[in-house]
């Protein structure tokens, strides 16, 4: 037996006579306790890694069993079911909603990516597809036969399952990573605080800015946590050779997946907060440090594996490197070039109040609920506790000490800007401040988690006079919040409607206060927090498989004719939806979103580039009528996401195009269809064959 494993003998115990004392004796010596106990820190945990105990196996199983298990069955979150809405095509209103209504404002999901998802399914999934844009579009954004996928986990589902699995498995993903992986960086940064991990995952999960986005940055937070736990069992971890290779494998996948979610927006500053996270980590168990022959050979170990993985991705990296290019040359979203300094979107302290708005109801300046979404944001309270206890105590905690440091740089980016210089030399020119307000609310719920581990350790204890002045500061802070947002929304709100969240609030900072002692702190914060955000997981329905898209009489009917005569280009004239739902049937569509512009098409419809600014971007595309007797193409940009085209449907050009199929949204007039037949009529909306190819 391991001399570690051996039991201790214990000497035998004499229990004590129990000595006589008086009521008076007996309270003095309680107070005294009382009063002493909370003026020394408590000790300092010894240094640990994550501890695989039972509970936490069993919560990493029933995170894993339920992805699994909900993949399977095609349930999922999506809004798919507005196509019931937006064509009816006879069909069952609610078919394929098993819960809830679905979001119209979940556009992105239901008329973009889920058909761009089926069109390059349909076809079989092949990296270059004009119904999608061109170059190797696919690549970027759905399922491809390509070895790029290895770093693209939410694709995998696309490879042996199922279609509408496979699409339940890529929403699902997102959740399942948020749940799991930070969960395992929180009990890294408690010191395997089982309560405050699950707790910071929830919160993660179930905040605005990953409801309302249906996922939002939840799969780069996932990768970026896998990537610092990694990391750190690379550093710190005492395994042996095949743990050593498994931990560096794991580091440089996670890192390349990283790279491969090719949204810098949410990247770069999230890459950031990482870190710095990971810098103050190791600065705070610097004494681990021993640089042995072990640690060596893992830190060899994981930089060759990382090497090994790098050159497979560079190698293949070429065939995808084109269309990087040729994204950052478009007009939108292009080359981002921003100083920051143009505010949130709302504020930011908005999610204190977010009850009082809906996906019908919010300030008009504040775009729609889900620019708005973020998270619930303590770092005001936590800033000032942590530097009042500094000045006291002269002790800091590296972690959070830069990790506070860090969310005020954000701040400071959102809301008034930084020097050009440093924006561009910083990579956050590249974020937006609309969307930096969701990795900053990320640091916020870090910063918060850490805080909580931290003060069940470390207590100051002051005055009464003292207490009473930090949660009137508390109050004060959070009447602030109120009084931004009585300005913010435009009369929306009112007074009286503030008080109750104001009191909620209040609540919740002062449990946050270093210099309050309360009982169940934890427990009574997180258990507030979750019943604070549990109303946002009604935000989207609980719907299962694709039918509304699937069984709808337009999509069946397309696919009918493309059967039969596969491998022609389309086009729809009017509708914008018709040519979303037509997009996923796997056709070669002329019209719909196109991530980038099909050049071949582009150069006949216009060959001198003239309009190349209209369309060179990412681009919802509607094509209309317009017959002038000389094949004349206007190109027109609509929105800073859309342009439209206006030409003979039965123009020369389409027929050097290859357009064999026009669909039109209404009854067309007989000049527009001279040059074509009648193959399907479903109602206001009709199918022609183009006769003279």
């Amino acid at each position: 037996m391991s001399k570690f494993n051996k039991k201790r003998t214990t000497p035998p115990v004499t229990r004590p006579k129990p000595a006589v004392t008086t009521v008076d004796q007996s309270v003095s010596e309680i107070q005294a306790v009382e009063r002493s106990e909370p003026l020394t820190d408590s000790a300092e945990p010894g240094f640990t890694l994550i501890r695989f105990d039972r509970r936490t196996k069993w919560y990493m199983g029933i995170v894993t069993g339920l992805f699994l298990l909900l993949s399977l069955l095609k349930i999922h979150t999506l809004s798919v079911a507005m196509w019931n809405q937006l064509i009816p095509d006879g069909s069952d209103a609610r078919r394929g909603l098993l819960r809830g209504q679905p979001q119209a404002i979940r556009m992105d999901d239901y008329a973009v990516w889920v058909p761009n998802t089926l069109s390059n399914s349909n076809k079989g999934f092949p990296v270059v597809n004009e119904a999608l844009g061109g170059e190797k579009i696919a690549l970027l954004n759905s399922p491809a036969y390509h070895p790029l996928m290895l770093f693209k986990p939410l694709m995998w589902g696309h490879f042996f399952l199922g279609q509408e699995q496979a699409v339940a498995w890529q929403v699902n993903f997102n959740y399942f990573t948020v749940l799991l992986l930070p969960f395992l960086l929180f009990m890294l940064l408690t010191g395997n605080n089982f309560v405050l991990s699950v707790f910071g995952s929830l919160w993660l999960w179930m905040s605005s800015a990953s409801q309302m986005w249906n996922g939002g940055c939840d799969m780069a937070v996932g990768l970026f946590s896998l990537l610092f736990v990694s990391g750190v069992y690379i550093l710190f971890g005492k395994q042996g050779l095949v743990g050593k290779i498994g931990w560096g494998l794991l580091f440089g996948w996670s890192l390349l997946c990283s790279l491969m979610l090719v949204y810098p927006p949410f990247q770069v500053p999230l890459g950031y907060t990482f870190l710095i996270l990971f810098v103050a980590y190791c600065l705070q168990h610097r004494d681990q440090f021993r640089f042995d022959a072990d640690q060596w050979t893992a830190i060899g170990v994981g930089a060759g594996t990382l090497a090994l993985l790098g050159a497979l991705f560079v190698l293949w990296y070429g065939d995808l490197k084109p269309t990087v290019d040729a994204m950052v040359n478009t007009v939108y979203p292009g080359r981002r070039s921003e100083s920051g300094g143009t505010g949130f979107i709302a504020n930011w302290y908005s999610e204190y109040y977010s009850w009082l708005i809906s996906p019908q109801r919010y300030p008009k300046s504040w775009l729609n609920i889900c620019e708005l979404s973020h998270y619930l944001t303590f770092t005001p309270v936590i800033a000032a506790s942590l530097l009042v206890y500094f000045v006291v105590k002269r002790k800091v905690d590296w972690m959070l000490a830069l990790l506070a440091i860090w969310i005020l740089a954000q701040v400071v980016w959102i809301e008034y800007g930084w020097p050009k210089w440093l924006a561009e030399s910083t990579l956050m020119s590249m974020s937006p401040t609309r969307r930096t307000q969701v990795p900053l609310g990320v640091s916020g719920v870090i910063l918060t988690i850490i805080y909580l581990a931290y003060i069940n350790r470390h207590q100051l204890v002051t005055s009464l006079g003292a207490k009473v002045l930090a949660i009137a500061g508390a109050f004060g802070f959070v009447l602030y919040t109120a009084y931004v947002n009585l300005n913010d929304t435009e009369g929306l709100f009112r007074s009286y409607q503030l008080f109750l969240p104001v009191l909620f609030f209040t609540f919740l900072n002062v449990l946050l206060l270093i210099n309050i002692q309360v009982k169940y702190r934890t427990v009574l914060f997180a258990g507030a927090v979750v019943l604070y955000l549990l109303p946002n997981l009604g935000f989207n329905p609980v719907a299962v498989g694709l039918a509304p898209i699937t069984q709808h009489t337009i999509y069946k009917t397309v696919q009918e004719i493309d059967r039969k005569d596969p491998g022609k280009r389309w086009a729809v004239f009017g509708s914008q939806y018709i040519s979303y739902l037509v997009t996923a049937t796997g056709v070669d569509l002329l019209s719909g979103v196109k991530t980038l512009p099909v050049r071949p098409i582009m150069r006949v419809l216009d060959p001198t580039a003239k309009r190349d600014s209209a369309y060179n971007r990412y681009a919802h595309t509607v094509y209309q009528t317009y017959i002038d007797g000389r094949d004349s193409v206007i190109i027109q940009q609509s929105f800073e996401d859309a342009y439209t085209v206006a030409m003979d449907p039965c123009s020369p050009r389409f027929k050097q195009l290859k357009v064999k199929y026009l669909i039109f949204d209404r009854e067309p007039q007989p000049v527009e269809v001279r040059c074509a037949k009648l193959v399907s009529n479903m109602g206001s909306i009709k199918i022609y064959e183009r006769t003279d190819e």
